[in-house]
């Protein structure tokens, strides 16, 4: 896969701007490796408001993590997916681990490897003192990740890992390019429109193991079939970093045949992982989960 970075969208045009309900204040953890700092932050409003700031310890090796043993900590957005407590957890990680969500979708296309990087505690408080002492998690001390934890919700919460956070990725909602890219999307689908959907599309995409051209075939063989798609998203979250966009929302499936049957219902969570090609905004994976906020 070619190294793409932040998706961006064009402003459009001609079209109302969609609004989506909102029901959840939720949380992020924002992790600076340029000053040390985790920041435990609301989203409001298209906006981080943080409420604990901490010193954290990161990888031996300063950069961005791109293979297993690097000593690396990772750069990009993910979520937590475990979650681990002695006798099950090795005492050098102190009283409590989350792991991380890397290699994520985009990590994988871009051909980065390593596992095993969590956000942990220590059993040696003296690591703390220094900047660079893991082997490519984020560490914090025993009472710190106690504080940490009820904002952390497994599969949902996401860690957003910056080179240096600086004022332009503080308020990812109210960026009026990348709404604009989904509400284009969530119109595109819900009409049926499948060239205009699939131009949304980056030519390095991959989904339930398909490439770009199976899921326009794949989607066109859903739209031939359906009366009307309805998506009904909720609680649309939006997260840049300068590697990529992610976006989150609360998805509503309802589909009706063209026979006058129900095709197909669900409500979860899905994800989308933003990318720029040729200066514009692209998505380059999706994911789903059933868990939401």
């Amino acid at each position: 896969m070619r190294r793409v970075a932040l998706g961006m969208a064009v402003a459009l045009g001609g079209f109302p701007a969609m609004t989506f309900a909102s029901s959840a204040v939720t949380t992020a953890l924002l992790v600076d490796k340029k000053s040390n700092t985790l920041q435990v932050a609301e989203y409001r409003e298209g906006a981080y408001q943080t409420l604990k700031t901490y010193h954290v310890t990161l990888g031996k090796v300063v950069g961005d993590k791109e293979n297993e043993g690097d000593l690396k900590t990772p750069e990009g957005i993910y979520t937590f997916k475990s979650f681990l407590t002695p006798p099950s957890l090795k005492p050098k990680f102190g009283n409590m681990a989350f792991y991380i969500s890397y290699p994520n979708t985009y990590d994988e296309m871009a051909g980065r490897t390593g596992r095993d990087i969590m956000l942990h505690a220590t059993d040696t408080p003296e690591r703390l003192k220094q900047n660079f002492d893991s082997e490519g998690c984020i560490v914090l001390e025993n009472q710190e990740i106690r504080e940490v934890k009820p904002y952390i919700r497994l599969g949902l919460t996401p860690i957003l890992v910056f080179p240096e956070l600086t004022d332009q990725y503080l308020k990812p909602g109210q960026d009026p390019k990348l709404k604009a890219f989904f509400e284009s999307w969530i119109r595109d689908w819900e009409s049926k429109e499948i060239e205009s959907y699939i131009s949304h599309y980056h030519s390095d995409f991959s989904a339930q193991g398909k490439n770009k051209a199976q899921w326009k075939s794949y989607k066109g063989g859903l739209n031939s079939r359906y009366l009307t798609i309805k998506v009904g998203p909720e609680d649309v979250r939006y997260y840049r970093h300068p590697k990529y966009s992610m976006i989150t929302f609360t998805q509503n499936y309802d589909s009706k045949l063209k026979g006058g049957g129900v095709g197909h219902r669900s409500r979860g969570t899905k994800i989308l992982y933003v990318a720029e090609e040729a200066g514009e905004p692209k998505i380059v994976a999706e994911t789903y989960t059933t868990l939401m906020w």
